[in-house]
């Protein structure tokens, strides 16, 4: 049967007030069946249903209370799920970071190829090392030294660390230590409270003499990332965890040590997921 073409409503040829399209239908109450008319449309055609020919539509069947039980289940289900979606997207993914973190250092713990590694320098902006100090995972001292830089250290930085020219005039230089850094982190994952910087000193220092690169990049992690995922001060101007300081006395080994300290209170955190935390053996 060939259905009965309109024009658009206000137009010459308008549908009649007894034919409706499927949203009036269900506004009325009433289900679709056959239509009898329809408006075409460049994009889609609106199909018209008879509300006074019952081959057209029906009156909707009242749900069953098995059914009506059934949508509600549903409906909560679904408000649930976008409560949940907006809590994550406001403030749930911060926790969910805190507890990727005491994840993160419980597995340190519970492995034996990393090390700690800490230095001190003459300033930020292509400076030298003048101190450095490497810690394994039960916390014991494989590396602590002073090393006489070529360049003088600035006044403001040893008000920092404590360091003087004076303390480092006997101290070995960078390449005398060179073999005992690079014996020392052989096969191991190198853990560092702001990576980015002291990977570049380090660069620095063997490009200044000549030396081979530590191939630090793909085996270090940063600690100063991950404490900061776990403190959790999110930054929503910057997209990103506000940093948090380490709270060392600016001394290599101190600060490994502080490092240290840092990585088995996270471990230990039961607030963000309750399980056994593994605990380093100190070496005998």
């Amino acid at each position: 049967m060939e259905l009965t073409k309109y024009s658009w409503w206000g137009e010459y040829n308008e549908p009649p007030p007894h034919l409706k399209t499927k949203k009036q239908l269900g506004e009325l109450g009433l289900s679709p069946l056959k239509p009898s008319g329809v408006i075409e449309t460049r994009k889609y055609d609106v199909f018209l249903y008879d509300i006074h020919n019952p081959e057209c539509c029906r009156p909707k069947r009242k749900p069953s209370p098995k059914q009506l039980e059934t949508l509600a289940a549903n409906r909560l289900k679904a408000q649930i799920k976008r409560d949940y979606q907006e809590w994550y997207r406001e403030v749930g993914f911060i926790e969910k970071d805190r507890v990727r973190a005491v994840l993160w250092a419980r597995e340190q713990l519970s492995q034996n190829d990393w090390v700690i590694l800490d230095t001190e320098t003459t300033d930020l902006y292509d400076a030298e090392i003048v101190e450095i100090a490497i810690i394994d995972r039960t916390g014991q001292t494989l590396l602590d030294t002073l090393i006489k830089p070529t360049i003088p250290i600035p006044a403001e930085v040893t008000e920092i660390h404590g360091i003087t020219d004076e303390m480092v005039a006997s101290a070995p230089s960078f390449p005398t230590v060179y073999p005992r850094i690079v014996e020392v982190l052989k096969d191991k994952r190198i853990l560092i409270y702001n990576a980015g910087f002291d990977i570049k000193i380090l660069n620095y220092c063997c490009q200044l003499h000549d030396l081979p690169s530590l191939m630090l990049t793909k085996r270090s992690e940063c600690l100063m990332e991950w404490a900061a995922q776990w403190v959790g001060n999110w930054s929503y101007y910057h997209k990103d965890y506000q940093y948090v300081p380490l709270n060392g006395n600016h001394r290599a080994l101190e600060d490994c040590t502080a490092a240290f300290q840092l990585i088995k209170k996270m471990a230990a955190d039961s607030e963000r997921i309750n399980c056994p935390v593994p605990v380093p053996q100190q070496k005998s």
